[in-house]
């Protein structure tokens, strides 16, 4: 099985155990969270506000540190919707110099700068009182954009055409999924903690591309581990969008016959 599954992705051993190995760990978590949930107690309610815990020194100190330059940026007359074209060109810049350099480690390294600029449109917009819903929208998009430049030329600099297709596919299905629930019913954009976000997807990227120099075996199984999981997480979305539709269209049934 192990020869047919290495024959399947056109991997090494090395990367073969790896994603073997990651896949394995990442189901038995979420499997074991899945249980916990169902058969697990369930959680006491909310504390108040006034009761609940402050952040800790670390919490505090990093979000003095954001808000202190995010007020400085916000003071340049720099609107948030010009922030997230920045990190869209950033993006590109450095999708282009890595086809011309095809250093992945620096390429890992610049992405981690450009994509910082995906929270911080959001905190200047908060610290400016300009938040808008086209500015989440148009942030929403370019993050689209990002990923399918970020996947397309690690495709071609690399080689890792069927894999990288897969990995922005996930991607784009785990992001509709649930855009399209949404048009059905009422969704909370932070009620759905799946999987393997956007955030996450990107940590371990990033992850692999730094480490890829000192570790051949870890970008590929880090790819195919991605491709997998972002499907997965994409199904999940479907699961938890069925559950949630089904049950508002209960509720409506039972308002309409009271």
């Amino acid at each position: 099985m192990f020869d047919a599954f290495q024959r399947l992705i056109m991997a090494d051993a090395a990367t073969t155990r790896f994603l073997i190995i990651f896949i394995g760990f990442m189901t038995a978590i979420y499997a074991a969270n899945a249980v916990y949930v169902l058969v697990g107690p369930k959680p006491e309610p909310k504390k108040s506000r006034g009761e609940s815990p402050g952040p800790s020194t670390i919490q505090r100190t990093a979000k003095t540190a954001i808000s202190r330059f995010a007020g400085w940026v916000a003071s340049q007359s720099i609107t948030p919707n010009q922030i997230t074209l920045v990190g869209l060109v950033l993006v590109f810049m450095n999708c282009a110099l890595f086809a011309y350099h095809k250093n992945t480690f620096l390429f890992g390294t610049s992405l981690i700068v450009a994509y910082l600029f995906d929270t911080l449109d959001g905190v200047v917009a908060r610290a400016q009182g300009t938040s808008t819903r086209f500015g989440g929208y148009l942030d929403a998009v370019v993050d689209r954009y990002q990923e399918i430049a970020t996947y397309l030329v690690i495709g071609w600099v690399l080689d890792q055409w069927l894999v990288a297709f897969l990995v922005i596919t996930g991607s784009m299905l785990t992001s509709y999924n649930k855009a399209r629930a949404a048009i059905e019913i009422p969704v909370d954009n932070k009620g759905w903690p799946d999987l393997l976000a956007k955030p996450a997807r990107l940590f371990f990227l990033c992850l692999a591309l730094i480490g890829d120099a000192n570790l051949p075996w870890l970008l590929p199984g880090m790819l195919w581990a991605l491709a997998f999981m972002t499907h997965f997480t994409a199904l999940q979305r479907i699961i938890r969008a069925y559950l949630l539709i089904r049950q508002a269209e209960t509720l409506g049934s039972l308002e309409r016959e009271g």
